[in-house]
């Protein structure tokens, strides 16, 4: 038996992280030929059992209109679900979809307080959302030491994440 094999094995069992992983192998083309519509199948499944990695995946495919039409709000619904539940990357989506106001109502401020949960938990790329809002004056009072104190953190986390 082959590793797709024992994992759709394994997701049909319920194993709800063989479900993600699989629909990790069809997102990604990984040891079998891609298919979106095969990963949804699957990652939702990981999903409706409260998998924040897979809601995270779920969102990430209507938000990219991966093998779906593009869809913000079913994109907002998943990062959400995903991001109450401490996923640092679904939190940092889901700042962006406010930040722009795509499938949600338009807020900086929600924007800010997801892009700071994300950052406490030193993502990257919420260090660097943080610091463009400093930077900018976006919802925050304009602090240029403190958007360089992150876009440094953004750095340093992003280099000892590929270390």
């Amino acid at each position: 038996m082959n590793k797709i094999e024992k994992l759709r094995t394994a997701a049909e069992q319920g194993d709800v992280k063989a479900q993600r992983e699989l629909g990790l192998q069809y997102d990604e083309g990984f040891d079998v030929e891609q298919d979106y519509k095969e990963a949804m199948k699957w990652y939702r499944m990981a999903a409706e059992n409260n998998d924040a990695v897979a809601q995270y995946y779920l969102g990430s495919i209507y938000e990219e209109g991966h093998g779906v039409e593009v869809n913000y709000a079913e994109a907002a619904r998943w990062y959400r679900k995903a991001a109450e539940q401490g996923e640092d990357v679904a939190q940092d989506s889901l700042g962006v979809l406010y930040l722009t106001g795509d499938g949600v109502e338009q807020s900086d401020n929600e924007a800010f307080s997801l892009f700071q949960k994300a950052a406490e938990q030193d993502n990257p790329i919420a260090c660097y959302h943080l610091g463009r809002m400093y930077y900018g004056g976006w919802g925050v009072k304009q602090d240029y030491a403190e958007a360089l104190r992150l876009f440094l953190k953004s750095v340093e986390e992003r280099d000892g994440a590929v270390a």
